[in-house]
């Protein structure tokens, strides 16, 4: 799957003018999308804003309140080759303003513009494979200690890129290398780029269903391995457990009824296995509030953060060693297509001016082994680290 002639221009002048966008595949789609604001990157309510202009959002992992997001409104929409144009009511083909009118030349003539590049950002730390070992120690302590069920640590890692890397390329591989994530490149002053290659749906709402997973539990891929071959470990199911029970209470406490679950079952996602339960209900016209409150409760999920939830988060504030930014937290179009489709930012890089931050964790029980939790976060690097 590649972009289009047209699409690549477009996007290359609007990252040339420094203008916020993200190129995304939903999962088993069969085209990319995407949005460019035209001005900057804002915050804007996922459920129940008075704003109908679709955006794409993109949340941190540790925030107040989850339906407040960073969004970039899609001042420009592109679906396929199809390119058009946000009038301040709805889309058409003419443009509106100067800055539109520039991305449309760009498309119309795309010339051989330089490839889109990753501005300057602050560098996450980074946690060395001692440090990891040494935390996961302390973790199991505390979960032992009766602190916690779970907590879910994470690390990064820095790896150099060459001189004349090619995000949308990086992107276009991705796509192609795993056809069922969701996978999207996105690019703004002050942020670098984001890749992200996700498994994981937080939230998808469209045509009066909602729709969420609990995915948790971890094994890496062997050649001569398939799913009817694989034996999950107690520690692994009672991690997968976790997070469906939170899932249910969530939708409880929201007031949100009939809802179906199906699973747990094994589903592979690139180099890995994991655990899945599928969650879905119906939602009537009007639940907006309903579903703010529904994402207030599930994001952080367990899967990415732990259990007792808040004083996981606390746990991890104080001992993690790094600021997790945008990695766990959460992604994707608002209202683009006739759906809102939330995920969860994992098996995601950063990438700053010349460097690829890879970002990846684990979730950590009482019977978790640092040797074992190690080697879990270096098979993870290879979904997004398989582009270089």
């Amino acid at each position: 799957m590649k972009l289009a002639a047209n699409v690549k221009g477009c996007l290359a002048r609007a990252a040339s003018l420094g203008l916020p966008l993200a190129v995304w595949r939903r999962p088993d789609g069969s085209f990319f999308e995407a949005a460019i604001s035209c001005t900057a990157i804002e915050k804007r309510g996922v459920f129940g804003a008075p704003s109908r202009q679709p955006f794409f959002a993109l949340n941190r992992f540790d925030v107040e309140q989850a339906n407040i997001t960073d969004a970039i409104p899609a001042d420009v929409l592109i679906e396929g080759s199809e390119i058009r144009f946000y009038n301040g009511d709805a889309y058409q083909p003419d443009t509106v303003n100067a800055v539109q009118e520039q991305l449309r030349d760009a498309a119309v003539q795309p010339t051989a513009e330089l490839p889109i590049q990753a501005g300057a950002a602050p560098h996450p730390a980074q946690t060395g494979e001692h440090a990891y070992k040494t935390l996961v120690r302390e973790t199991v302590d505390a979960i032992r200690g009766g602190r916690f069920l779970k907590i879910v640590l994470s690390r990064s890692e820095a790896r150099a890129l060459p001189d004349d890397y090619n995000l949308l390329g990086y992107l276009e591989t991705l796509a192609a290398l795993h056809p069922t994530a969701f996978t999207a490149l996105v690019v703004a002053p002050g942020l670098g780029a984001w890749l992200v290659a996700t498994p994981e749906t937080l939230m998808s709402v469209g045509r009066g269903v909602i729709q969420t997973m609990a995915l948790a539990g971890t094994q890496w891929a062997h050649d001569a391995e398939d799913d009817t071959e694989l034996h999950w470990p107690d520690k692994i199911i009672e991690e997968q457990a976790l997070v469906a029970r939170y899932i249910r209470d969530a939708f409880r406490d929201s007031g949100i009824g009939a809802v179906r679950e199906r699973g747990p079952r094994t589903v592979r996602a690139a180099n890995l296995y994991h655990l899945r339960s599928e969650f879905s209900a119906p939602i009537e016209i009007g639940a907006e509030p309903v579903l703010a409150g529904l994402l207030d409760l599930l994001h952080p999920t367990s899967a990415v953060c732990g259990m007792p939830k808040a004083d996981a988060l606390d746990y991890l504030r104080a001992s993690e060693g790094y600021d997790r930014s945008y990695y766990t937290g959460f992604l994707g179009p608002v209202g683009i297509g006739g759906t809102t489709d939330l995920f969860v930012n994992l098996r995601s890089a950063q990438v700053i001016e010349d460097r690829m931050f890879l970002f990846v964790g684990g979730g950590i029980v009482a019977a978790s082994d640092p040797d074992v939790e190690w080697e879990e976060t270096v098979q993870k690097t290879r979904t997004i680290g398989s582009v270089l």
